[in-house]
C-alpha cells in the first residue's frame, strides 16, 4: 500500500505535539486561574477605594447640626450618604466569591442599616424636648457606628491588599514555571522540526525530483506513461499533470478556432460593408445627381459614403464608441434616403450617457439594413426605422424598430431557432449555406448574434419580435464596459 504524505506527517506530528499541547493547555489554565484571582482582588480594591473616607465626618457634622437645631434633617439629608455607602458595600458583596470574603461587606451593610435606624430615631424626636437624649445618641451611637464603618472598610482594604501581594508573588512564581516550560516546549518543537525535515526530505524530496524530471520530458512521452512512485500524491500529480497537458492542448486549439472564427466573422462583415451591389447603386445615384447638375447633393453623397466606409474600417479596431456607431448608421441611412426618399424615414434616440461607451463595431448597420430591405422596402407607403438605446442595470440595450411588413409566426420561429442554435462560421463560404437554408431572413442578424457571443459571452446577444403587417423589433443586449 502506498504511503500518503499527509498520513506520514500527521503521525509524527501527533507523537510530538500531543504532549506539548497538553503542557501548553495546562499552563494556560493555571495562568488564567491566577489571573482571574488577581483581577477579582483588584476589582474589590477598586470598589472599596470609591468609599468616601469623609463619610464619618459628614454624617457626624450633619447630625450635630440637626441635634442642636441649627438645621433640619431634610436640608442636611444624611440619607444620601447612607445610600451611597450602601451601594458600594452591595457591589463588594456581589463581587466576592468565597464565604469568608462576603463577611465584611455583609457586616458593613448591617452597620449602615443600624446607622439609618439611629438617624431615624433622632429625625422622629422633638429636637427641643429630647435635646439631651439626642446628644447622647449622637455621641454614643452615631459617632461610634460611623467609626466602626470606616474602621471596617480600612480593615477590608488592608486584608485585600495583603491577599493581592500573596497572589502577585504566586503569579510571579507561576510565570517563572510557565516560562521554563515554554522554553522546553520550544526546544522540543525545534528538535521535532529538524527531525521531520530530515525524514520528510528523504521520504518526499526524491520522488519530487523524479516528478520534476518527468515534467521536462517531451509532450509525447508524457502522454504515454505516468510516473510511478511509492507516494500516492506524486502518482496523483503525475496523472493530473498529463490530464492538464491534454486539456491545455484542447484549449489552445479552441482559442485558435475562436480567433479564426472572429476573423472570419469580421471579414464577412467587412465584405458586406464593401458590397459591390451597394456601392454600384450608391455610385449610380451619384452619377444621376451629377448629370442633373445637383453638385451639392453629389458632395453630400460622397462625403456620407466616405464617412460610412471610414467608420466601418475604423483602422482595424474592433471596438468603437457608440457615438461613432451612431454616425455610421446615420451615414448609411442618409445614403439610403437618397435612393428611398419617398418611403424611408428614420429616428435615432440614444441616451446621452451612452455616447462615450464602447461597443463592438458594426452591430447596428446589418440590422438596419435588414429592416430596410426586408421590412420597409416591401411596405406600401412610407416606412420608418427607429433606433434607440438606453442603459438598464449593468447592460446596454439597443433597439432597431421598423413598421415594415413584419413576419408571420412560422418565419419568426424559424429565425429565432437560427439565433438560438447559431454555430460558429468555419469559413466565409458558410454564409452561402446559411442563406440557402434560411432564405430571405437577414443573414446579417446571424453574423451580429455570433460576434456578440464570441466577444461578450453567451449571456448576451439579440432577440427579435415581429408581427405580420405591423413591423419588427430587434433588441441587442450588451454589457457596460
Amino acid at each position: 500500500m502506498k504511503n500518503s504524505i499527509q498520513n506520514y506527517v500527521m503521525k509524527r506530528l501527533l507523537i510530538t505535539f500531543i504532549p506539548v499541547s497538553i503542557i501548553i493547555v495546562y499552563l494556560l489554565l493555571v495562568l488564567k486561574w491566577q489571573n482571574d484571582e488577581y483581577r477579582d482582588i483588584v476589582k474589590n480594591l477598586s470598589i472599596a477605594t470609591e468609599f468616601n473616607f469623609k463619610f464619618k465626618e459628614n454624617i457626624d457634622h450633619k447630625m450635630y447640626r440637626v441635634v442642636i437645631g441649627a438645621d433640619t434633617i431634610e436640608n442636611q439629608n444624611p440619607y444620601e450618604d447612607l445610600e451611597y455607602a450602601k451601594k458600594i458595600f452591595e457591589r463588594l458583596l456581589d463581587s466576592s466569591n468565597s464565604k469568608v470574603e462576603t463577611n465584611r461587606p455583609r457586616g458593613l451593610i448591617i452597620l449602615v442599616n443600624i446607622l439609618k435606624d439611629q438617624i431615624d430615631n433622632i429625625a422622629k424626636s422633638d429636637i427641643y424636648k429630647d435635646y439631651n437624649k439626642n446628644m447622647d445618641s449622637l455621641e454614643y451611637d452615631i459617632r461610634i457606628t460611623t467609626e466602626l464603618i470606616e474602621d471596617t472598610v480600612n480593615d477590608y482594604i488592608y486584608e485585600e491588599t495583603k491577599e493581592l501581594n500573596v497572589v502577585s508573588i504566586r503569579l510571579r512564581k507561576q510565570m517563572t514555571v510557565i516560562f521554563t516550560l515554554s522554553i522546553v516546549s520550544i526546544v522540543c518543537i525545534l528538535y521535532f522540526t529538524v527531525y521531520m525535515y530530515k525524514r520528510v526530505s528523504r521520504h518526499i524530496a526524491d520522488p519530487i525530483k523524479k516528478l520534476c524530471n518527468y515534467t521536462k520530458r517531451s509532450e509525447n512521452d508524457l502522454l504515454k506513461n505516468n510516473l510511478e512512485s511509492q507516494i500516492s500524491e506524486i502518482d496523483e500529480l503525475s496523472k493530473n499533470f498529463n490530464d492538464k497537458i491534454i486539456r491545455i492542448k484542447e484549449l489552445i486549439e479552441n482559442i485558435k478556432t475562436e480567433q479564426k472564427n472572429k476573423k472570419n466573422a469580421e471579414l464577412w462583415l467587412l465584405q458586406s460593408q464593401i458590397n459591390p451591389h451597394f456601392l454600384y447603386n450608391t455610385l449610380d445615384t451619384v452619377v444621376w445627381m451629377a448629370e442633373a447638375g445637383d453638385s451639392k447633393k453629389v458632395v453630400d453623397m460622397i462625403t456620407t459614403l466616405s464617412s460610412f466606409l471610414r467608420i466601418g474600417l475604423n483602422n482595424g479596431r474592433r471596438f468603437i464608441q457608440i457615438r461613432e456607431e451612431v454616425k455610421h448608421i446615420e451615414s448609411y441611412l442618409k445614403i439610403q434616403k437618397f435612393r428611398y426618399e419617398d418611403i424611408l424615414e428614420y429616428d435615432i434616440e440614444i441616451e446621452d450617457s451612452l455616447y462615450d461607451m464602447k461597443i463592438l463595431k458594426l452591430l447596428l448597420q446589418p440590422i438596419v439594413e435588414n429592416a430596410l430591405y426586408h421590412g420597409i422596402k416591401y411596405k406600401r407607403g412610407g416606412g420608418n426605422i427607429c433606433i434607440s438605446g438606453y442603459k438598464k442595470d449593468n447592460t446596454i440595450v439597443l433597439k432597431v424598430k421598423d413598421n415594415g411588413i413584419g413576419m408571420n409566426d412560422v418565419k419568426l420561429k424559424s429565425i429565432k431557432d437560427m439565433l438560438e442554435n447559431i454555430s460558429v462560421f468555419e469559413n466565409i463560404a458558410m454564409k452561402d449555406t446559411l442563406k440557402t437554408k434560411y432564405p430571405d431572413k437577414g443573414f446579417g442578424l446571424c453574423n451580429v448574434a455570433e460576434r456578440i457571443k464570441l466577444y461578450y459571452g453567451n449571456e448576451y446577444g439579440l432577440t427579435i419580435e415581429s408581427k405580420e403587417d405591423a413591423g419588427t423589433t430587434v433588441t441587442i443586449i450588451l454589457p457596460v464596459e
